[in-house]
């Protein structure tokens, strides 16, 4: 039976693509799970709009874009090199894996190695000069730009200029079926039980707050539309003290949890890296093994989205999918992580580069603190 090494080489050059399905499953077993909440959203979550019964059919609980950035952390956390281009900045060490543009990211535009800027170094120059015909820079110094995507926009002074975009070759979601709204409780229970009203509380500008006094009635009490308005009259739970008691639609009851993922051999054959055939071959072959490492990495440590939102796959189906074909992939965590060091040494990484924060970059960081 093929290992996943010799079986990925062989799909980079024929398949369309590599799909993978997870049925998911809340960690404590109930159904109740916490999507991740936006302000403009209509229900506070990106779902479709719930019908009569209030039920929605679909309810987003990953994005892809949410997925990709976990994918990050387990390559970065496996530590196989894949982010050479590094930035000290603030007093710490980022990578490309860590920035949210990666080689495009304004962090490492705004940053110089040997007092030279980045874009004006040979390695800034390689990466964006960077191709479809010739991808050989982005796979030498910043890979995750080819599986994740990358655009580069961010360059000052130039805005009528677009950079090169490079479209996604992997995107994992996750979502649930026939979800319910539900409310959730946010109580604060003073020990102290104190209770009070408007008229007893002046708060300040500076975070401080005294006991009203009679001189004090003409004092507006904080309202919505006056929130940022001092000094205003508040109650005892507006400075957390008193009882606080809230019930607010947040969540969901789900009746399935699922992935889905694909991963474009389509669109890894569109690049050429500057050598032979061959080379073209090495390369897509350790591009496919990233994403499925980061894939099966991701799931097998478990999906921590956020509180109220553990969850854990009971299946998992990888597949290698064609025109009317699809043919079963085995994976595991050890097996995709052997075959990742294996295509790894078939191509041309870059050594870790340090770059420096400017200084106008240190002092924007120091002024926002």
């Amino acid at each position: 039976m093929p290992d996943l090494y010799t079986t990925v080489r062989a799909a980079v050059t024929e398949a369309a693509g590599i799909s993978v399905n997870a049925t998911l499953a809340a960690l404590a077993g109930s159904r109740h799970v916490l999507p991740p909440t936006y302000a403009d959203a209509p229900h506070k979550h990106n779902m479709t709009e719930p019908d009569a019964h209030g039920v929605a059919a679909w309810v987003s609980i990953d994005s892809a874009a949410s997925f990709a950035n976990r994918m990050e952390d387990q390559l970065k956390r496996a530590d196989f090199g894949l982010d050479p281009l590094r930035v000290h900045v603030a007093g710490r060490t980022l990578s490309t894996l860590q920035i949210p543009h990666r080689a495009y990211d304004a962090i490492l535009r705004d940053s110089s190695l040997n007092g030279e800027s980045f874009r004006n170094t040979a390695i800034g120059q390689a990466v964006i000069a960077a191709c479809p015909a010739d991808a050989s820079a982005l796979l030498r110094y910043d890979p995750a730009v080819l599986l994740f995507g990358g655009w580069d926009s961010t360059q000052t002074g130039q805005r009528t200029n677009s950079g090169s975009k490079w479209p996604a070759c992997v995107s994992v979601e996750i979502c649930g079926g026939n979800a319910l709204l539900v409310q959730r409780a946010g109580n604060r229970m003073d020990p102290l039980g104190m209770e009070g009203s408007a008229q007893d509380i002046v708060e300040e500008a500076d975070g401080t707050w005294r006991l009203a006094l009679k001189a004090d009635e003409k004092i507006p009490a904080k309202t919505a539309k006056a929130k940022d308005t001092f000094p205003r009259r508040v109650k005892p739970s507006e400075i957390n003290h008193g009882n606080a008691l809230s019930l607010d639609p947040k969540g969901v009851l789900v009746e399935e949890i699922k992935l889905s993922g694909a991963l474009s051999l389509t669109r890894l054959r569109r690049y050429r890296f500057g050598g032979t055939a061959e080379q073209d071959i090495a390369a897509r072959t350790a591009l496919a093994l990233m994403g499925i490492y980061g894939i099966a990495a991701v799931i097998e440590d478990g999906l921590d989205l956020r509180r109220d939102c553990e969850l854990v796959a009971d299946s998992v189906a990888w597949a290698i999918r064609g025109t009317g074909s699809s043919e079963p992939l085995a994976v595991t965590v050890a097996d995709a992580r052997q075959a990742l060091e294996r295509a790894l040494a078939d191509i041309d990484l870059a050594s870790p580069v340090l770059f420096t924060a400017d200084h106008n970059l240190e002092q924007l960081i120091a002024r926002s603190r």
